[in-house]
């Protein structure tokens, strides 16, 4: 088992405040939000197939490639905005995040607050020995041929994915790949043949089949010409491995 937590800080120094925000923050503001991970994983090996499993769950794994490679959002939900009294937005100290300022429903000023996105996921992983089952001469050409059938799933939390691109949207961010429907699951499976023909080199043949589904309604991508709500790409790889 492993764990992981962190905590992120945007800064918003006192000349990064909006004008109409200043006097409820004259020194600045900073907003936090945490990361955090919790993973597992067992191995079961037989004389016939090796059974490799693992799964996950936590908050802002962007960088561990997990939850969709988000990380978080701004919470826009409770904010109240008119014409009169607009919501804005600011960039934070170092340009790495986007803050937004509105009015809570007494209207009175306040910041949309950071939250992460929520993920989990697992992966399957059997490996057979094929040499060992077909009975080949260790010693033989015959001795090295191995196979491995894999499956992994990676999801972020629908509900935090669907406030991301609401708040990308409200930010403008309609250039951007948060401007359509926004992705919220993976899948992949794949089938991988290898063959050792000495302890340096090896051969690597794999077939997958990746798949991404999205967490709203037919719109945006368009797959074979057509909106869609998910698409997929089918991969063949090979190569050598060098092991030195």
């Amino acid at each position: 088992m492993s764990f992981v937590q962190g905590d992120r800080k945007a800064i918003l120094r006192s000349q990064d405040i909006p004008t109409a925000f200043k006097s409820t923050f004259p020194h600045g503001t900073d907003l936090m939000s945490s990361r955090w991970g919790i993973s597992s994983e067992v191995q079961l090996p037989t004389r016939w197939v090796t059974l490799t499993a693992k799964a996950f769950t936590g908050a802002d794994l962007r960088f561990y490639l997990v939850g969709e490679l988000y990380s978080n959002f701004n919470d826009i939900g409770k904010l109240t905005c008119s014409a009169e009294a607009p919501c804005v937005t600011a960039a934070s100290m170092d340009g790495s995040s986007t803050v937004v300022f509105g009015y809570d429903g007494q209207g009175n000023p306040i910041v949309a607050p950071q939250r992460p996105i929520r993920a989990k996921g697992f992966w399957v992983n059997l490996g057979f020995p094929l040499s060992r089952l077909a009975k080949a001469e260790p010693t033989g050409r015959n001795s090295g041929w191995t196979f491995y059938l894999h499956y992994s799933f990676d999801e972020a939390l629908t509900r935090d994915v669907r406030s991301l691109y609401a708040a990308a949207q409200f930010q403008g961010q309609t250039g951007s790949v948060l401007a359509g429907n926004t992705r919220n699951k993976s899948d992949v499976g794949a089938a991988t043949l290898y063959y050792k023909l000495n302890p340096l080199v090896s051969f690597g043949f794999e077939e997958s089949y990746y798949r991404t589904r999205t967490a709203g309604g037919l719109t945006d991508p368009f797959w074979t010409g057509k909106p869609a709500d998910s698409w997929h790409d089918v991969r063949f790889e090979s190569g050598p491995i060098f092991t030195f």
